[in-house]
């Protein structure tokens, strides 16, 4: 899998502990130095002279001591600067912007902040997360409606053709990492519409499960690549302070692409619904042909021109992007000094540094999971049917869907303002509560063996409207932020590999063995432990997980180091 961006942050060299490259950029703004004259903004007063000479006498001893460190540092920022040119010693007007030669084929007018452009790319790429939120949800409206049909598939077919996905996307999230890495994201995503389109139309023209399961098994693969699209991309094209929030587009759009199929789903049979899917694909190719690559991953291609004229386009015409781009071809050329080979990664997780952050990792998401939200999503009509309410179910289906969705939106406030543990425990102990009540009130009244009063339907519709606000405002997005902040950058390609593994593999579990639990336990009983588990979600990220909101990812890894060295 494509490794996680490390905030274009240039790591340390291996050659010394404790020795980092010296990153010019920020040494010229930590000592005041003149800004670029490019920008229209007037130069900050010099250093004095006699300070200057004892850093320029520092910087000398440590060459001596270091030599090749400083080379190498030497070399990076010549090769950065190579790349646009010395702006230092020629003068442009204010208004002129400095790096215009790189901004042909930028489709954003000059107008635009960089803000609106790093977002619009997010959401462009994240299309992708709607085909995996139709993926998902389809099941939800089919099933239930080919029932009433008189073609109902059995309840082990039926299991599998809702599961299916979670199985392929296990198998092959490795593997898709690779893809994305070699061709890229605007590539992958223009080759993968064939075959999902061909997997829906598969779908509405036969219904006879082999294929039914073959069509669901190419939609689980380009599933699988659109996962590692929409985690990777969002925090490769934005800046820092704006990480949190381009990375809760991926959640929202998976949910978008839920709600229509809901929405669909009320007035469309299964046939038509697959189709007007494969329809919806059209559109979304248009967009994936104007995306643009994420700088990262051109540098890591060793295109200097593209990553150039990619992070102009990013950051805006009048920014001065030489910083930046220094930090990345520099991160770029130390990650291929010292990256580790798959063996080598693999050997790195036997140390408490590297495996803790990916055990964590790995249970926030199981404990995610846990919570049966992925069981309420795939079996949504058939829950309100079991539950006995007097509501229509499609009806009650299509809130649930807009419940799933609208909260992304707020959740993109709460994750910057609020502290990541705190939001997230806080919504798990809100889901708990909701699914305690639900599961309460239908065991309860399942002993008196009699219909639900239709003066008390609304209340299974209540209990999980509760339950869904609470997830999507906080347990889906943020669960996938922390994620995303813990793994260290050492072992990501295959800390991720594990990572989306594991997560399919929980998918997979809930969504198989939920109709057998409501068969062995009841659905309200189902709901109650799916309310211990949130609970004991929210009691886990309390008291194991270190706070990563407004943190670099070197201060998230020496907090999780000293976790470790205490608990030695």
């Amino acid at each position: 899998m494509a490794p996680l961006p490390d905030e274009h942050q240039t790591t340390s060299v291996a050659m010394r502990p404790g020795v980092e490259i010296p990153e010019e950029g920020q040494e010229e703004n930590r000592k005041g130095v003149e800004t670029d004259p490019c920008l229209g903004k007037e130069g900050a007063s010099k250093e004095p002279k006699k300070k200057k000479e004892e850093e320029e006498k520092e910087a000398g001893k440590e060459e001596e001591e270091y030599p090749m460190l400083e080379m190498l540092a030497r070399s990076i920022r010549t090769s950065a600067k190579g790349d646009l040119g010395d702006t230092s010693e020629s003068a442009c007007s204010p208004t002129q912007a400095p790096y215009a030669d790189h901004q042909s084929g930028c489709c954003y007018s000059p107008y635009l902040g960089p803000y609106i452009r790093q977002v619009t790319m997010a959401i462009v790429a994240c299309l992708a997360g709607v085909s995996v939120g139709m993926i998902h949800a389809y099941p939800a409206v089919a099933l239930p409606r080919w029932e009433e049909m008189g073609t109902p598939l059995p309840t082990v077919q039926a299991t599998w053709f809702a599961s299916a996905p979670m199985v392929v996307s296990m198998l092959a999230c490795v593997g898709s990492g690779v893809l994305v890495e070699s061709l890229g994201t605007r590539r992958i995503l223009l080759v993968s519409l064939p075959f999902l389109a061909l997997s829906w139309i598969m779908v509405a023209v036969v219904h006879h499960f082999w294929v039914l399961l073959v069509a669901r098994i190419i939609q689980g693969a380009v599933a699988a690549v659109y996962m590692v699209v929409i985690t990777v991309y969002p925090a490769e094209v934005s800046v820092p302070r704006w990480r949190g929030m381009t990375m809760c587009v991926s959640e929202a759009m998976v949910m978008l692409g839920v709600f229509i199929t809901y929405l669909a789903g009320l007035v469309l049979q299964p046939s038509p619904l697959a189709y007007m899917i494969a329809a919806s694909l059209v559109p979304q190719a248009v967009c994936f042909y104007f995306l643009r690559e994420a700088p990262l991953w051109l540098a890591r291609q060793d295109r200097d021109e593209e990553t150039a004229a990619s992070l102009a386009c990013l950051r805006g015409p009048y920014a001065d992007i030489t910083t930046e781009l220094e930090q990345i071809k520099s991160s770029v050329l130390t990650e291929r000094i010292q990256k580790p080979t798959a063996s080598e990664q693999l050997l790195l997780l036997k140390k408490p540094t590297y495996l803790k952050p990916l055990i964590l990792s790995v249970l926030v998401l199981l404990f995610k999971e846990l919570t049966g939200q992925y069981a309420a999503m795939a079996y949504t009509v058939q829950i309100f049917k079991m539950a006995g309410s007097s509501l229509d179910p499609y009806l009650c289906t299509v809130v649930m869907g807009a419940a799933r969705f609208l909260p992304c939106f707020m959740s993109w406030l709460l994750i910057e303002r609020l502290p990541r543990r705190l939001l997230l425990s806080s919504c798990m102990t809100l889901a708990s509560f909701a699914l305690a009540t639900l599961g309460a009130f239908l065991w309860f009244w399942s002993l008196k063996e009699e219909p639900l009063p239709e003066s008390m339907g609304w209340i299974p519709l209540a209990c999980l409207l509760v339950f869904t606000l609470a997830f999507g405002s906080g347990v889906g997005t943020t669960s996938w932020t922390l994620v995303a902040e813990l793994l260290p950058s050492q072992v990501r390609n295959v800390g991720a590999g594990i990572i989306n593994t594991s997560f399919s593999l929980f998918l997979f579990l809930v969504g198989l063995t939920f109709p057998f639990m409501v068969e062995l336990m009841t659905i309200g009983g189902v709901f109650i432990v799916y309310s211990g588990c949130s609970l004991m979600g929210a009691l886990f990220v309390v008291t194991c997980l270190p706070e990563t909101r407004g943190r670099t990812f070197a201060e998230i890894q020496r907090s999780l180091d000293s976790h470790t060295s205490s608990a030695i």
